[in-house]
C-alpha cells in the first residue's frame, strides 16, 4: 500500500483557536500558581477576613487559598487574552 504524505492540515488535529486557548490558559495557570505562592507566603487568608463572623464558606483557611488562586488565575487569564488580542490586531506597519 503506498504511503501518502500528510498535509499540514492533517497533522494538526486541533483547530488553531483551541491551541491558542490551551496555551493561554496554561500560561495563566502557571502565573496564578506563582502569584498565589508569593501572595500567601506574606498573607494569611484567615487574617484577611477581618470580620467577627465571616461567611461559612470563607471560614476555612483552605477556602481562602482556593478563592485567592482562582482570583489570580482569572486576572492572569484576562491579561493573557488581552495580550493575545492586541498582538493579533496590531497594525503591520
Amino acid at each position: 500500500m503506498p504511503r501518502t504524505e500528510l498535509t499540514a492540515r492533517d497533522r494538526s488535529r486541533w483547530p488553531h483557536f483551541l491551541k491558542d486557548l490551551g496555551v493561554l490558559l496554561w500560561a495563566s495557570f502557571l502565573a496564578a500558581c506563582v502569584a498565589t505562592l508569593l501572595f500567601f507566603a506574606c498573607f494569611d487568608p484567615q487574617l484577611l477576613v477581618d470580620d467577627a463572623a465571616p461567611p461559612a464558606w470563607l471560614a476555612d483557611r483552605s477556602a481562602g487559598y482556593t478563592v485567592g488562586f482562582f482570583f489570580f488565575w482569572m486576572m492572569a487569564a484576562i491579561a493573557s487574552f488581552l495580550t493575545a488580542y492586541l498582538i493579533e490586531t496590531r497594525d503591520e506597519r
